[in-house]
């Protein structure tokens, strides 16, 4: 039988977002954690709802769950070919765009996943180097970016949003709120690294 690895990768997700929000939950309530169980943090988490409802996180922890939940169904589902747009070519003076591509064939992957720029072919990065091209983006954006925003964090860092607020608050980022969506100052991001 193929193996999904997107579905894994989702599962791997669920967990970890799951064990974020809980752990959120569980510290500023002074409650004690459920088990690294999933159905056991979800019922946790849904009984905590009226309580989460009310945390400045709430609108993070809808998205972030409703995206999970997409991820999920498009892992169950997957398409012949997917292509994700992911902004400017890191090469320099290059005008290209970066995409991810993830090719299936009848749910299995027939060539490794890949990120290519439109303009230049030899501009590409294969999956077990995309951590080194975040690093890249990261190191592009700290210099042009005063605020990050939670999601942006959580993309550079490949960590649930639950963790970004927890590491916030443990070292006391500066913070404003934009139209609903927290922000946090670079440079106290930059400072503390990730964990």
């Amino acid at each position: 039988m193929p193996f999904n690895a997107e579905a894994a990768e989702v599962r791997s997700s669920v967990r970890s977002v799951l064990a974020s929000w809980a752990s959120l939950i569980a510290q500023e309530r002074g409650l004690d954690a459920p088990q690294r169980d999933v159905v056991q943090m979800a019922r946790f988490i849904h009984e905590n709802v009226p309580w989460l409802s009310g945390h400045s996180a709430a609108g993070e922890a809808v998205e972030e769950f409703s995206t999970l939940t997409r991820r999920a169904r498009r892992a169950s589902e997957p398409r012949a070919v997917r292509v994700v747009p992911l902004g400017d070519c890191m090469h320099p003076s290059c005008t290209g765009k970066l995409r991810a591509v993830v090719k299936v064939v009848s749910g299995t992957r027939s060539k490794p996943s890949e990120i290519r720029c439109s303009a230049d072919d030899t501009h590409w990065w294969a999956s077990d180097e995309w951590a080194a091209l975040a690093a890249c983006v990261q190191s592009h954006t700290t210099s042009r970016r005063a605020w990050y925003s939670v999601s942006d964090i959580a993309a550079l860092w490949n960590m649930p949003n639950g963790s970004i607020y927890r590491l916030a608050s443990q070292y006391r980022w500066r913070r404003r709120k934009v139209s609903g969506k927290v922000f946090y100052h670079a440079s106290d991001v930059n400072d503390a690294q990730k964990p």
